[in-house]
């Protein structure tokens, strides 16, 4: 018999001294605990005050996956996984409920699916982390929150899956986002609870170099975060002020164009009426979020109608509506906003650029013979698929700069800092959307945190008008300047902080940086890790036979 090296054993491949350390959990334990993890890390998207969990959620998932397997990681990343997403996204059944009228079983079936496929991206990044441990362990530091964002943000889902959107709450956190975007601040928050998990268990003086440097890079995150916070705090309040409306209707959901209630018309709906309120409490420029149909485009009377009513008051006005246009004797639908200067001129139209799959959409596969049959009676009346604008408009509003965009754009980090880009003095973003959809859950309040990062990312103002609420208005340090009740009709005048000198971030000038410096840091741990894994498994079959 050969005697067994310590630097190689032979369970699936070879494994550095620094994991000969078993922490003696059954599988059934390990299970529990890759559960409670994912748990953990979808806390906070449940409730937002629940930030701090997400910091040590990945804890109990280390300690799950310590000296495991491959085949053994990659089932207990999916459990973490499903963990996370049925937390984070458990409002996915109601909004099936209310898609297709499906009964409650139906409804969580169907959402169990998508959690499973969810959580794939889970599992195949504790995968290849497990791969690369195995290998570089003295660098599970660095290997695992980058093997995580990765992997995570390389999967398919319908937009990227982001742990540090729901750090919205956390000011303090959130600053070093302008610098490298929200997927640093997920490396910063995977790396914490490695950090944890290395103290609690690795006592090998080899390892205390890594630790010290991941707790230098925390105190200089925080650091930055402390000075960046206090010093926009004081440059807003030299900035000028400009008084915005927001009609929040708390439409109820329906796929069909219903009727405008009693005592008003499509030339003067409940929302024009607001806006004349709102106008006369001293707004300067009032928006209206994304609803249901208006009739501005099709209908001459229902334009005239807004000219008037815009006139009479001299307020500014933005509102969604559905556009057809004809182009070359084809008509093209889009999801379009509209801005009317205070004369009821329209001075702007802005089109959806990226439009939701399986709603607005179909995806090349889903028009295959067959599968589209079958994707159409899904979705039914909620497929109306629509053109996709080309242009990151702009409209300009009392010395503003509002950069415009719909519902689902607001969760590409990538897209909205290229809306900013270098050219930023006088910017705000401007979000409108509709989230009925889906009830009364905590996904409006999901949206708005991922629009407060938004702002953070790219240090600019930001208003996101949500149909039933909570809508919300940010500074560019994320602090909430204003933010209605959700789930019923409001409309408020809020004084935004605004200054035509100042916008945009390290962040919305170079959004690539953190993509490059990932990519290349996980090629070159995995080129490291093939060639260690070759030495080692060379020195085994070099050793002599005793």
């Amino acid at each position: 018999m050969s005697r067994l090296d310590p630097a190689i054993i032979a369970v699936g491949g070879p494994v550095s001294q620094l994991e000969s350390m078993s922490l003696g959990l059954s599988l059934p334990v390990r299970m529990l605990l890759a559960l409670a993890g994912g748990f953990l890390m979808g806390v906070p998207w449940f409730d937002q005050d629940l930030y701090w969990t997400a910091w040590v959620g990945s804890v109990p998932l280390l300690f799950a996956l310590h000296q495991v397997r491959l085949p053994t990681a990659l089932m207990l990343g999916w459990l973490n996984g499903i963990a996370y997403f049925a937390v984070a996204s458990y409002w996915i059944v109601e909004f099936l409920m209310n898609l297709r009228d499906f009964n409650w079983t139906s409804a969580l079936l169907l959402g169990f699916l998508f959690w499973c496929y969810a959580g794939l991206s889970v599992a195949l990044s504790c995968l290849l982390f497990r791969w690369v441990s195995r290998r570089l362990p003295a660098w599970d530091l660095l290997s695992f929150p980058v093997c995580m964002v990765v992997i995570m943000g390389f999967y398919p889902l319908l937009f990227g899956v982001y742990y540090a959107e729901a750090q919205a709450r956390f000011l303090l956190a959130l600053q070093g986002v302008s610098l490298f975007g929200v997927q640093s601040l997920d490396m910063l928050m995977l790396m914490t609870s490695m950090l944890v998990f290395q103290v609690l268990t690795l006592k090998q003086p080899a390892l205390w170099p890594g630790k010290l440097a991941g707790a230098l890079v925390l105190v200089v995150w925080f650091v930055f975060g402390l000075v960046s916070l206090d010093r926009w705090d004081q440059r807003m309040q030299s900035w000028d002020v400009r008084q915005i409306g927001l009609v929040q209707p708390n439409d109820a959901v329906t796929l069909d164009v219903p009727e405008p209630p009693k005592g008003f018309s499509r030339e003067y709906p409940e929302e024009m009426a607001a806006t004349e309120r709102l106008a006369e409490a001293g707004a300067e420029l009032v928006v209206w979020p994304e609803a249901r149909y208006k009739g501005y485009f099709d209908l001459y009377s229902v334009r005239l109608g807004y000219i008037e009513a815009v006139r009479k008051h001299g307020v500014s006005l933005i509102f969604h509506d559905a556009e057809s246009a004809w182009h070359e004797g084809e008509e093209h639908n889009y999801n379009s906003l509209v801005h009317l200067d205070e004369e009821g001129d329209q001075l702007g139209v802005y089109r959806k650029m990226l439009r939701m799959p399986f709603g607005e959409y179909l995806p090349a596969f889903f028009h295959l013979p067959g599968v589209s049959w079958l994707t159409q009676r899904f979705f039914g009346e909620f497929l109306r698929p629509l053109q996709a604008g080309t242009v990151h408009e702009i409209f300009e509003v009392k010395g503003m700069r509002l950069v415009p965009k719909i519902c689902y754009e607001t969760a590409f980090p990538r897209f909205i800092a290229n809306s900013i880009g270098s050219d930023a003095d006088g910017k705000v973003l401007l979000f409108v959307s509709q989230d009925n959809w889906f009830g009364e859950s905590a996904q409006p309040f999901q949206h708005s945190a991922m629009s407060v990062v938004r702002a953070v990312e790219n240090r600019v103002p930001m208003i996101h008008l949500i149909n039933n609420g909570p809508s919300v208005v940010a500074a560019p340090n994320g602090r909430l300047i204003a933010s209605t009740e959700a789930f019923v009709r409001s409309e408020q005048v809020v004084a935004m902080p605004y200054s035509a000198t100042s916008g945009g971030s390290l962040y919305s000038r170079h959004p690539l940086l953190v993509k490059f410096f990932m990519y290349s840091v996980l090629a070159l741990l995995i080129l490291a890790g093939s060639y260690r894994g070759m030495r080692l498994r060379r020195a085994q079959t070099d050793k002599p036979a005793l």
